[in-house]
């Protein structure tokens, strides 16, 4: 048992995804067939988002885009399955597989087959947690595995469940670390989405939608994008992993990996024997009366280079991890001092060590900072006296106003650090929204001279009591703006609107636009209320009492 646990001993995480770069560095090319794949189905996924999200689509419209997405996901496996074949060919040495029309075809059936319960295990998968590592390495290997011969769908099930099963602990580690990875990718994009248009407006007077749309590009439809740019990004490289670690899971059967070092190691040995015959003949051209001698003297200099060359190849292949078993390292004695520490201790201790050479490496780069802004600035560094002003009292150097500048400009970015999160919290904190729900509404009356006053204070029926009330009281100007609440609050009602407090009336007419598709009417009469009231409420256009009559019925009137 103990030599069967050796065997199986699983590499390192790590040096999986290590090798995973490595193998995406020397073949970029496979990229283009990822991508081929992967663009248009985030691409569709986006869109499908946004117009779900923006607009209120019919059924059919709905079914169509599910439909066309599913294709797009099953167009996407196979372009993933041949990168991933490309991947592997060149990871063996071999020629990547031609494939014909009928073998495209049957992969497309063969991924549909395999891949369609992933869209129900995943999700279930992930709320439960525990089973998500074996269930996302099982469709990540559906993918990787080789065709074979016509390997049929039931045979690919079989083969990516027992690799699936391989190596749990290596698994979920690699797991753990791409995830660090994505989130990281997906808070760079999302930081660079907000801030380049910022700075392109404060720098170059560049005025983009990211940057005009204020807080209300915090949405679904932006996460989706970054998610998607992130996946995209993220990808190749999860694949190129699991390319590698099913190769290595197959060739504890097979001796792949040992069969592919003797290949290389007899390449080097080809190329090292042609090296030396040229050398020879060189000689034996040039040498002249010396050709007995030098090809006598040739033969002891080529086997101890074969020799010493052949020696590496073995070391190099004894130190893998595939063979550690037959071996006993002469250091683990001595390492066992460092295994009493725990795992929990190690792994403490090494976190604290690479915290604090980060902190040291971001004090060097300060202090290099420093050093070369006192070399630009009067004074220089090497001076160390307190300048003089002209009545003779100590004037401040060029750096400690620097230093004080710094110190404002942190507590400053801190400051509006803190305040961009609580306007995030500010602004997205949500609302129930229910017409005639028990205290869910504030129960004073708004002041309609205020001009912060919002549509969601009240439900759509006591904007119009209110509306009534202001009308029977001879308050024309207020009826109106009462009128316009009510109205925004309907539209809310009904699933057209979503209010916020940083949203304008503008902003609300374009809203409706968006969600209400094919019905044009609808957004026109918002359109035509907004231009009235506003030319009241902010004009010089007096408020009559019989339009305002004729809007309280009109939103009155059965809908």
């Amino acid at each position: 048992m103990a030599k069967t646990a050796e065997r199986n001993r699983a590499p390192r995480a790590i040096d999986l995804i290590e090798e995973a770069v490595h193998l995406l560095r020397a073949h970029p090319g496979a990229l283009g067939l990822y991508y081929a794949g992967a663009a248009p189905f985030a691409c569709g996924v986006v869109f499908f988002w946004a117009y779900v999200s923006w607009f209120v689509p019919a059924d059919g419209a709905v079914a169509f885009g599910a439909l066309g997405l599913a294709l797009a996901f099953g167009a996407m496996r196979v372009a993933q399955h041949r990168y991933a074949q490309r991947l592997r060919a060149h990871l063996t040495g071999d020629a990547p597989p031609r494939w014909q029309a009928r073998d495209w075809r049957r992969e497309c059936a063969v991924q549909f087959r395999l891949q369609a319960p992933g869209v129900v295990v995943l999700p279930l998968a992930a709320v439960f947690g525990v089973p998500f590592g074996w269930a996302y390495a099982y469709f990540q290997n559906a993918v990787v595995l080789p065709a074979g011969d016509g390997a049929s769908a039931a045979e690919r099930r079989r083969a990516a469940w027992e690799q699936a099963l391989l190596w749990p602990g290596q698994n979920h580690r690699a797991l753990a670390i791409l995830s660090v990875l994505w989130a990281m990718v997906f808070l760079n994009v999302a930081v660079a989405f907000v801030v380049v248009p910022m700075l392109a407006t404060r720098w170059l007077g560049l005025h983009t939608v990211f940057a005009l749309s204020g807080w209300s590009y915090l949405n679904t439809t932006f996460l989706a994008v970054i998610a998607a740019l992130t996946h995209l990004a993220v990808g190749p490289l999860i694949k190129a992993f699991y390319v590698v670690r099913v190769f290595r899971g197959e060739a504890r059967r097979s001796g792949a990996d040992l069969l592919l070092v003797l290949r290389r190691e007899q390449a080097r040995r080809s190329a090292l024997r042609a090296g030396l015959a040229a050398l020879v003949l060189a000689g034996a051209l040039g040498g002249g009366v010396s050709t007995t001698r030098a090809a006598e003297a040739t033969p002891g200099p080529a086997v101890a280079l074969e020799s010493r060359q052949l020696d590496r190849a073995l070391d190099e292949v004894l130190a893998r991890p595939d063979f550690r078993w037959r071996l006993r390292q002469a250091s683990e004695a001595g390492a066992g001092q460092k295994k009493k520490e725990g795992i929990i201790m190690g792994f403490l201790r090494t976190t604290f060590e690479t915290a604090r050479e980060a902190a040291r490496a971001v004090g060097r780069w300060f202090d290099s900072a420093k050093r070369w802004l006192a070399d630009l600035l009067p004074g220089g560094k090497d001076d160390k006296t307190p300048t003089r002003g002209r009545d003779g009292t100590a004037s401040l150097r060029w750096m400690d106003v620097l230093q004080f500048g710094a110190y404002a400009l942190l507590a400053i970015v801190a400051g509006l650090l803190l305040w961009v999160v609580w306007k995030v919290f500010e602004h997205n904190r949500t609302r129930p929204f229910a017409a005639g729900a028990a205290g869910a509404w504030p129960t004073a009356t708004p002041d309609l001279q205020d001009e912060n006053v919002e549509a969601s204070r009240l439900p759509a029926h006591e904007w119009l009591a209110l509306a009534r009330a202001k009308l029977a009281a001879g308050e024309w100007r207020l009826a109106w703006r009462a009128l316009f609440l009510a109205t925004i609050a309907t539209h809310a009602h009904d699933g057209l609107l979503s209010l916020a407090k940083f949203k304008t009336n503008l902003d609300y007419e374009r809203e409706l636009r968006r969600r209400a598709l094919g019905r044009a009417a609808v957004a026109e009469e918002f359109r035509a209320r907004r231009q009235a009231f506003e030319a009241v409420w902010y004009g010089h256009e007096q408020a009559s009492a019989e339009g305002a009559r004729e809007w309280l019925r009109e939103l009155e009137a059965p809908r």
